[in-house]
Order: structure tokens, then sequence, then C-alpha cells
């Protein structure tokens, strides 16, 4: 029988769901926003790439104070930063004032406070849950995840944008806000700890992450893999809106039952998950997680029908749960806690370092080639990846998770 994870993990766990809700919100919002403003290609995918950049600017430093500062503590903080963000920008859109300029701004803003809030998400967890629980309070993670950024959020926010368009992002505002109360009264009550680094300088700091995940021969494959993985799906995403309305041929309401087809699959992953590795492994899994997303994105561009394509986003969506959990519980086990922090800035900004390029190119592509090749292009090289990297994964344990001491 599995042991209960706390109430400490519970409120934490609250204020992060409703914090994923305000992403959710956004996520269904801005594309909308954006392409009632123009149907270029382009411009449209330089909103998603600013809103990475934040990872490209801040990613290393987020490590840092995540090994410095209490986690919980930097975890309020920026929500209540991108709280502030967000209801400003509601106001100037109820205002008449919405622009591409403007859209540009809330996501680099936002892109700047994300990388503090989930690279302290990630590590403070080893604070709350014992290692052998890791995989399941990862799974509860994701599953709000892929209900409230994924499902519940996009879907809400696309369907209150159609009543008014301030009306998504006033209350991605409040859940920012929600979820920042509920995580600093947690921080209050029970801080947490700082990792102790003693008088060792910032540059330093950043080395030794760098150095123990460059070092870690599987570490260092995975956060290869993300970044391709993350390019493609950052290339996808960009032009998503486009998709849907000029090849499914579906109103804009339509972008965030779309996206509730990737959180339905999501969902069922972050059900399934425990036992899919069980039964096959954490590198099988892994592997076969990797290759699914490369067939299923080949498949979004040859065959972009509703059914197909809904399907096939479900796909994803599975698959991605499948693939965070099992990689993120793994880190969490093998990396020491006080390194944890700074370990997953840098395994996430190797990753998050090919989105801002992968949002541009895929605006590019579908310019240039049309939506289709973005897809096709970006599933072909998911396939590849993962022929490249079964040499090297043969080193990551195939036994079910749990089984690895930490480090």
């Amino acid at each position: 029988m599995a042991k209960p994870l706390g109430r400490r993990f519970w409120a934490v766990w609250t204020g992060s769901a409703v914090s994923y809700l305000g992403e959710g919100l956004l996520f269904g919002a801005v594309p909308v926003l954006a392409a009632s403003l123009t149907r270029d290609a382009r411009l449209i995918s330089v909103t998603d790439a600013l809103q990475q950049a934040g990872w490209l600017l801040l990613g290393l430093v987020s490590g840092v104070v995540a090994d410095r500062l209490p986690r919980l503590s930097i975890m309020w903080v920026a929500n209540a930063a991108r709280a502030l963000f967000a209801g400003v920008f509601a106001a100037l859109v109820a205002a008449g004032d919405a622009s591409m300029p403007l859209i540009y701004g809330l996501g680099f803003l936002l892109g700047l406070a994300a990388p503090f809030f989930d690279n302290a998400s990630s590590a403070v967890l080893p604070e709350l849950v014992p290692p052998a629980e890791f995989q399941r309070a990862n799974s509860l993670t994701q599953m709000a995840l892929a209900l409230a950024a994924n499902l519940l959020g996009p879907v809400v926010g696309t369907a209150t944008y159609v009543i008014w368009p301030a009306a998504p992002f006033g209350f991605a505002a409040l859940a920012y806000a929600a979820g920042a109360l509920v995580t600093a009264v947690v921080s209050r009550r029970a801080p947490g700890r700082a990792a102790h680094t003693g008088d060792v300088g910032p540059l330093q700091l950043v080395r030794d992450g760098l150095s123990y995940l460059l070092h870690h021969r599987v570490l260092r494959t995975l956060a290869t893999a993300v970044g391709v993985v993350n390019f493609v799906t950052s290339a996808a995403i960009a032009v998503l809106v486009l998709y849907v309305l000029q090849l499914l041929h579906l109103p804009e309401s339509a972008y965030g039952l779309v996206m509730a087809s990737f959180a339905a699959g999501a969902l069922l992953g972050a059900v399934l998950t425990a036992r899919f590795t069980v039964r096959i492994g954490e590198r099988r899994s892994v592997l076969v997680a990797l290759a699914m997303f490369g067939l299923s994105t080949v498949v979004l561009g040859v065959w972009p029908q509703v059914v197909v394509s809904f399907a096939a986003f479900a796909l994803v969506g599975f698959f991605s749960m499948v693939w965070n959990i099992t990689v993120n519980s793994y880190r969490q086990r093998i990396v020491p806690l006080d390194l944890l922090g700074r370990v997953t800035s840098v395994f996430r900004m190797l990753a998050f370092l090919a989105m801002p390029l992968g949002a541009l190119g895929g605006g590019l592509i579908a310019h240039a080639v049309g939506l289709r090749a973005t897809y096709v292009a970006g599933g072909v090289l998911l396939l590849i990846t993962t022929v490249l990297v079964l040499r090297p994964l043969r080193e990551m344990p195939n036994a079910p998770a749990g089984a690895e001491s930490v480090g």
C-alpha cells in the first residue's frame, strides 16, 4: 500500500496546480490573439521564441539561486511576478491596446520568471517526499500540469477570449496570484532548506553543476535528446494555431480542443507511466517515448485530418508523460540534493536552448515550404535521434524506478 505523501507535498502541489492553470489560460489565449492580429507564421512564432529566451538568459542563474535560497520562496516570488505581468497585460488588452509588440513583451517577461519557478519546483521535491515516492509524486505533478495547463487552461482560455479578449489574461493573473499565495503560506510555516554552498562563488557553482552533467553520460545524452524534442515541439507549437485554422479548417475556438486532446493523452500517461516502466523498464520507456514522438509528428504532417490529428496529439501527450516522469525521477534519484538545483538548471537550459531556435525555424519552414513540412521534418529528426541515443543509453538502468539510490 502506498504511503501518504504528506500535507506539505499536497499544499505545494495545490499551489503549483493553480499556477499551471494560469499557464494554460495564456497558452490558449495568446496564439489566438496573435492570429487575430496577423497570419504571418514568422511573426506568430516570435512570441514563443521570446518566451523561451528566458532560459537562455537566466537558466543557469536560476539553478544557482535554487541551491542558495529556500526553493519554496523562489516559487512564490516567481508566481507573484507572473501575476503582475499577466494583470498588466489584461488591462492593456481591455483598453484596446493589443499589438504584436505587446504580446512579445508579455512572452519575454513570463519567460524570465519561468526558469526560477521550474527549477525550484523540480529541486524541491526531494525535500517533500522520500526517494521511493519520487515517481508517484512526479506523476501527480505531471497530472496537474496536463489537466490544468494542457486541458482546462487552453479550453477555458480560448472560450473566454471569444467572449471578451481580456478575460483569459485576467484569469491567468488571478491563478498565478493564488498559486503564489498558497506556496507563500507553506513557505512561511516550513521554509525548507537551501543547499549548503559555503563561500563558493556563483561561477564555480555553475561550473560544478555543468561538470556533473557533462561527465554523466546518461544525463548528458538525455539532455541532448530533450533538446531535439524541444526544438521540434517548439517548431510545431509555434505554427499550431495556423495548422488548426488552415489545415484542419477549424475555427479559432477549436485551438483549445486540440490542446485538450494532447492533455487527455497526457493524463492517461500520468496515470499509467508507473505500470509502463515496471513492465518494460526505464530505459526502454524513454526510447519508446522518443520514437513515438517522432512517428506522431510525422503523421501530423502527412495526414492533417481532424480525427487523425487529434489522435496523434493524444499519443504525443501520453508519451510526453512517460518521458517526463521517468527522466525527472531518474535525475532526482541520482543527483546529490545540494547539486540538484544547478544540475536541473543545466539540464533544462541545454534542453531549452533549442526552443527559441525551433520556434523561429518552424515559422520560417512553414512560410517557405508549408505547414506540413514543419511537422514531417521534425518527426524525421526525432526518429533519427532515437537511433543515435540507443548506444549511450545502454548505461541507463532498465530496472523499474526506485531501484537506484540517491547519489
